[in-house]
């Protein structure tokens, strides 16, 4: 009876040190004033970054410089595909850049020539006009001295009649009359002589003025071939712009012909050999960044509002098993999965010494302040 009742007082004090050890437990786990809640989660890690590597331009694979397993970093090259054909389109486009800028040479002295001959133009305009103005101040000069060599005539003319009457009533002389003829017959040869200078004025006029307007119309046509000039300029400029996006295309053609790494991590997929010819978007390598991780964890709905992004938390995983590593909660989806009606939780935690691999399983454990 006695060792009955000895046992049953073992038992009961064995079911009430329980709880006190599991608490015991507890407060040895504390990490930084938190402690692991009691629900622990699984899922799998995987990188944090997985980049599909894919060329842009097809052709033959020249050299793959990379091993599958290769540790990478951000820039390194990874492949070179063979590019005479780019080559020659870089020397072309090089070329008619060259092209280009000596056309802009030429535009530019066409447009000082032209420039210059609009000048020109420009003072033959005046000088026709002042010609113009020349012939027209001879002709008012020349019209008023046909009035008065014609006032004069009338005045010899006069002198002539009154001459002749007293020659014939024997007042006068041969000679006297004969003198005040020839100087008659001289001022109608001068009044002859400046109406015919009169009409030679006229025509010169009009010939200035012909003159005039062919040079005023050589002068607008010079101003529209200094436009031109200035248009061929501005298109040799454009030209030489297009020459050298076309370059900076062609650069970038040949540089995809480098095929480099644009994260640093892993290269755990190779899906091509030397000697391929491959196309446009064909999927080469794949790189993982390792040095964080990724844990995709699904929780239940009311365990949510416990939930916060940033929330620290510890992870464990077999290979490691008296390792906890440290991360947070990265992001909750708003939608939970059709399938198991929980809701996945992503964290997110570095790599030290890149212990942890893509695959491995880790159970989950949220920490609360205390």
């Amino acid at each position: 009876m006695y060792n009955c009742l000895h046992y049953y007082r073992i038992f009961i004090g064995f079911f009430l040190i329980l709880p006190l050890a599991g608490m015991a437990t507890a407060q040895g786990t504390e990490l930084t004033g938190a402690f692991k809640t009691p629900i622990s989660l699984s899922g799998a890690i995987e990188p944090a970054e997985t980049l599909k590597v894919q060329s842009s331009v097809g052709g033959r694979v020249a050299v793959i410089h990379v091993d599958e397993n290769q540790n990478v970093t951000k820039g390194q090259l990874l492949l070179t595909l063979k590019n005479d054909a780019q080559k020659r389109q870089l020397e072309l486009s090089h070329l008619q850049l060259k092209i280009n800028k000596n056309n802009i040479k030429d535009r530019q002295r066409q447009l000082e020539l032209a420039k210059v001959q609009l000048q020109i133009n420009e003072n033959n305009v005046k000088d026709r006009k002042e010609q113009l103005e020349l012939a027209k101040f001879q002709i008012e000069v020349s019209t008023n001295n046909v009035k008065d060599l014609e006032t004069n005539l009338k005045d010899i003319q006069r002198r002539l009649e009154d001459e002749n009457t007293l020659f014939e009533q024997g007042s006068s002389t041969r000679s006297q009359l004969d003198a005040l003829q020839l100087q008659y017959n001289r001022g109608v040869l001068a009044v002859k002589n400046v109406k015919l200078g009169l009409k030679r004025s006229k025509q010169e006029i009009n010939r200035s003025q012909l003159g005039v307007d062919n040079t005023i119309l050589i002068l607008e046509r010079s101003k529209e071939d200094v436009q031109r000039a200035r248009l061929g300029v501005e298109n040799a400029n454009l030209a030489v712009e297009r020459s050298k996006q076309d370059i900076a295309l062609r650069e970038e053609a040949l540089e995809d012909t480098h095929l480099r790494a644009k994260i640093g991590g892993i290269v755990n997929g190779k899906f091509i050999e030397e000697g391929e010819v491959i196309n446009p978007g064909t999927v080469l390598f794949q790189i993982v960044d390792i040095k964080q991780v990724e844990i995709e964890i699904q929780v239940e709905e009311e365990d949510l509002p416990r939930i916060k992004k940033g929330q620290a938390i510890v992870f464990t995983t077999p290979s490691y098993r008296g390792i906890e590593f440290p991360g947070i909660v990265e992001r909750i989806a708003w939608s939970a999965d059709p399938q198991t009606g929980h809701f996945p939780l992503y964290v997110k935690a570095a790599n030290p010494g890149l212990k942890l691999r893509a695959g491995m399983s880790a159970k989950v454990y949220l920490l609360w302040k205390k």
